[in-house]
């Protein structure tokens, strides 16, 4: 313990000596000349710059070009310049602007950022032998008085790392938030500021796609390359009909759309900046319409044919689809998923709600798990219930717990007893893991066997829908019918001898996607299993 205390003495220490020098040459910001330069160029929104220094293991902004240009013609072995953070002002120079000052800390080489004045209160009295005042940094909105086209910079707190961090980042923001929960804590937003890049060229880079489909609304989503406004115009006819919009500056966008008509076709088109895409969409039909939906899976790995399989869903004309997982090859790596999804799917996803359950993929690679940061659920709690038409369907993450006692679990039954699960004509349970599958690269999951399937039983469900085993296998047990559909893109697994009941009664090792039809007229669920090529080659018919 007490080498431990000296080891970490030496390294307080040897930051204190490689930072003081840097920052004894760093000008206060509210001294003498600084003061006339900073509000001769008041009037426009600047660069504030950021910097990281691993020695240190902090971050540093500014506004100062001279200390910018200091920090990379002197200290580059210290400071690695990341470039510019946000744009911010000089100086008061309009309404709802106010001075975000600068604090330095000595002991842990951290600067602290802030424009609260009971912050900056409480320093100043209780914490002025710790906490040097160096001056005002620059001017930003405060949180409430930001323009239009301005974007929150979020502050992040680190009591293991004894440091903040400031963004304006949505993937920083979710990195943090999602992958290091537990050493960074969100303290939400410390000022307004403009965009790092001014939004005259925007480029749609994901999508739109479409979340969150219900009777009477819908969410529509895409992701631009530089932080722009958000708008969708729709209608029933055209889209110049009716107009949502957000004025604040983000490069993942999420507008919703409500009052709408259940079971209508709505046109749509989303616009950041010049850039703008249109598509369509059918909200939620009531109960006593017929409705077809389609489940397909484990897309990863050949975006070409993923890509067929996408564009053959599309002309089967779905309403809604659901995805049984493995949507990536490695969902923790950013890059992957416009190559391997968002790309091959892009016409899919334009018109169709796609909704999916992760695989175990998705938690694969190094990263946060991307897969929550496109799809909007909550980390801890990735399954989801729905209702479209006469049809109750649920969304089960398999690779987090769900045995008795478990979050996942409780949920699960409060569902099944709820009154909008028992008065739906149909049920259709969806998850990645399947309990029945004999291929070359997969036998069955026992723990969704003895924990999930008698719950099915007890329940009453009608049909269950998995992926991981990449190929068509179709199972009844107990009068329910279990369906691997795991082939749209990753490598096809052989079938495998089947001999322990329940026995598979029909396999194909194919690349295919199952379109269902549910007709509440002659109370019918027929799912047909299609091939690339439109060909049906499994059919299973339900009635009630």
């Amino acid at each position: 313990m007490k080498r431990s205390l000296l080891v970490l003495a030496a390294w307080t220490l040897l930051l204190w000596l490689w930072w003081a020098p840097v920052n004894a040459a760093l000008p206060p910001l509210i001294i003498g000349a600084s003061v006339g330069r900073l509000l001769q160029m008041s009037s426009e929104a600047l660069p504030v710059y950021r910097f990281w220094s691993p020695v240190l293991g902090k971050h540093f902004y500014t506004l100062d070009e001279a200390e910018k240009t200091r920090l990379v013609s002197q200290y580059s072995r210290v400071w690695i310049y990341e470039g510019v953070a946000f744009r911010a002002f000089a100086g008061p120079a309009g309404e709802g602007l106010a001075p975000v000052h600068r604090f330095w800390c000595a002991s842990s080489g951290a600067h602290f950022y802030t424009l609260d004045a009971a912050e900056i209160d409480k320093l100043l009295r209780s914490y002025a032998g710790i906490w040097t005042y160096e001056g005002i940094a620059f001017y930003a909105y405060a949180p409430g008085r930001q323009p239009g086209g301005t974007i929150p910079v979020h502050r992040f707190w680190s009591g293991a790392l004894r440091t903040h961090f400031y963004t304006t980042s949505d993937t920083e923001r979710f990195k943090l938030a999602s992958g290091y929960a537990g050493a960074w804590d969100d303290e939400g937003a410390a000022w307004y500021a403009y965009p790092a890049q001014a939004a005259t060229t925007v480029a749609i880079t994901k999508g739109p796609w479409i979340q969150g489909v219900a009777p009477d609304s819908v969410t529509i989503v895409w992701q631009t390359d530089v932080a722009a406004e958000s708008v969708v115009q729709y209608g029933v006819e055209t889209p110049e009909a009716s107009t949502v919009a957000d004025s604040s500056a983000t490069t993942l966008h999420r507008l919703t759309l409500s009052g709408l008509a259940p079971g209508v076709i709505y046109a749509y088109r989303a616009t950041s900046g010049p850039a703008s895409r249109a598509g369509a969409f059918r909200t939620a039909p009531p109960a006593d319409q017929p409705f077809r939906f389609v489940i397909y899976g484990d897309t990863r790995t050949n975006a070409q044919v993923h890509r067929q399989v996408a564009a053959a869903i599309t002309g089967s004309g779905p309403d809604i689809v659901f995805h049984t997982g493995d949507l990536v090859g490695a969902g923790r790596n950013y890059g992957i998923w416009d190559t391997e999804f968002f790309a091959p799917a892009g016409d899919l996803l334009l018109g169709t709600p796609v909704v999916p359950v992760p695989g175990n993929h998705e938690y694969a690679g190094a990263g946060p798990p991307w897969f929550f940061y496109f799809f909007d659920r909550p980390a801890h709690e990735s399954w989801f219930a729905l209702t479209c038409g006469n049809t109750r369907f649920l969304g089960l993450d398999t690779n987090v717990d769900y045995s008795p006692g478990s979050p996942q679990r409780e949920w699960l039954v409060q569902e099944f007893q709820s009154a909008t699960y028992r008065s739906a004509t149909w049920h259709i349970a969806i998850f990645h893991h399947p309990p029945f599958t004999s291929t070359t690269g997969h036998s069955d999951d026992t723990t969704v066997r003895n924990q999930l399937v008698p719950l099915f039983e007890q329940y009453g469900m009608d049909a269950v829908f998995s992926g991981h085993s990449h190929a068509y296998e179709r199972y009844l047990y107990n009068g329910i019918h279990y369906i691997v559909t795991g082939a749209g893109g990753a490598p096809l697994y052989g079938l495998a001898a089947d001999t322990a009941p329940p026995v598979r009664q029909f396999g194909l090792s194919a690349y295919h996607y199952c379109v269902v039809d549910a007709d509440p007229s002659v109370g019918t669920l027929i799912i047909a299993a299609t091939d690339l090529d439109g060909h049906v080659f499994d059919t299973v018919a339900l009635s009630k």
